[in-house]
């Protein structure tokens, strides 16, 4: 059983009530004194992270259990293709397929492409060697960060389905193989703060996409474009909007390079381009939490946008 405290609260949407309040505002301290000492009562939680009361879902937030989980893989032969982020993808589907035979895969995976997936990705290889077509490391073994948002029990489905397949082999080109073999719960940053400077994840970017109709093309749009910091809050609003929060609360949100460059990685057999390095994004506490946790940008849920939290706040 974990211990977790309710910090905010929003209003429903099928409450019918406007929401006027800002959820930092409804903070919810339960103290009690003793003997003169302050102590602090927690809210005891089980299986969920989020209550509903009337006509409010308060936020448990606190000593959480972690929805960020290593991966730990060991392959046959030290390389995998450079358009890796394809095969990690396949491995996800794979997961889920052999989950509770495959009854959660359309909840992520369908035909249509328009699935509000809340979650994100980082590979990460020891020592890697990059060639035109292959990585080659110095071990047989690489890592998946698998970091996710558990509204919607995102986690606890992927946790099932990556044990569910734990010492299964999954074929790869050439002979190769990768088989999962340990997952480690990685600790979560709790965000406190309405501004964060986040780090994008090792192999990993932020992906701003612009898409053409007329011509069918992808434009993408990176820190070196004057656009960028427009764009970027577009795509990011639009994401917070289908995951389903409140206009007032994603209506503010700001992104801004503070020490990054541009990458260019091969993607589906394209070339992407993406913005690594420092962004300071500042909006309200929960949307961070979810961006952190989901991913943010174009392709989260495609191996980009994954980030790790430097520091919160502003500093003089």
């Amino acid at each position: 059983m974990n211990k977790e405290t309710v910090v905010g609260a929003f209003l429903k949407p099928s409450s019918g009530r406007r929401n006027k309040t800002n959820p930092q505002h409804l903070i919810y301290h339960s103290r009690t004194y003793r003997r003169g000492k302050e102590w602090t009562m927690t809210l005891m939680v089980i299986k969920t992270l989020e209550r509903v009361s009337k006509n409010y879902y308060y936020i448990i937030r606190g000593e959480i259990t972690p929805m960020r989980l290593e991966l730990q893989m060991s392959l046959l032969k030290p390389q995998i293709d450079t358009d890796y982020r394809r095969i990690v993808i396949s491995y996800l589907k794979f997961a889920l397929e052999h989950c509770e035979e495959g009854r959660f895969f359309e909840k992520f995976y369908k035909k249509r492409n328009n699935i509000n997936k809340d979650y994100s990705f980082s590979t990460v290889f020891h020592k890697p060697k990059f060639t035109k077509e292959k990585i080659y490391f110095d071990k047989n073994e690489m890592k998946i960060i698998f970091s996710c948002s558990d509204q919607k029990r995102t986690g606890l489905i992927f946790h099932t389905a990556f044990l569910s397949v734990l010492n299964m082999k999954f074929p790869l080109a050439n002979g190769n193989y990768m088989m999962l073999k340990k997952i480690v719960q990685k600790k979560e940053v709790l965000i406190t703060e309405p501004v964060v400077y986040f780090q994008t994840m090792l192999g990993n970017g932020l992906c701003v996409r612009e898409h053409d109709r007329e011509t069918n093309r992808d434009l993408f749009i990176t820190c070196e474009d004057k656009e960028f910091t427009d764009k970027a809050e577009t795509i990011i609003r639009n994401q917070l909007q289908i995951a389903g929060f409140y206009k007032n609360q994603y209506e503010d949100i700001k992104i801004e390079p503070v020490d990054c460059k541009k990458i260019v990685v091969k993607h589906y057999g394209i070339f992407v381009d993406l913005t690594v390095g420092i962004l300071k994004i500042s909006g309200d506490m929960n949307v961070l939490q979810y961006l952190y946790q989901s991913g943010v940008g174009s392709h989260h849920a495609s191996g980009f946008g994954a980030l790790n939290v430097v520091r919160q706040g502003e500093y003089e």
